[in-house]
């Protein structure tokens, strides 16, 4: 058993450092998947809030292009009736025949 001694207490002290360099290992292993786990949910945190900030852009650029074309159908409409209106008004012979009074007089007065 003497000749063995030295060697069981190599091999003791060997297992005692595996065992503790495994135990710190996965302590640290551990602390690194929890950093990792906080950073990614902060990671996808911020992609949330650019979506959300890209989608409001894109919502208040719709709402712009909607209220442009609004508009020009109404300048487009309004122009059409003042175009029909004027159209046929020029087809009344009263109209006409008061246009060029109108122009008469004009010319009267140079």
């Amino acid at each position: 058993m003497k000749d063995f001694l030295p060697y069981i207490v190599s091999i003791v002290c060997a297992i005692i450092s595996g065992i503790t360099s495994f135990a710190v290992s996965k302590r640290a292993f551990k602390e690194d998947i929890k950093k990792l786990e906080k950073q990614h949910e902060l990671d996808i945190e911020k992609e949330r809030e650019k979506f959300a900030m890209e989608k409001e852009k894109l919502e208040l650029e719709y709402k712009y292009q909607i209220e442009l074309q609004q508009k020009e159908a109404e300048n487009k409409m309004g122009g059409e009736i003042m175009s029909t209106i004027i159209s046929k008004a020029m087809e009344n012979p009263e109209i006409q025949k008061q246009i060029s009074q109108g122009v008469r007089k004009g010319k009267s007065k140079k």
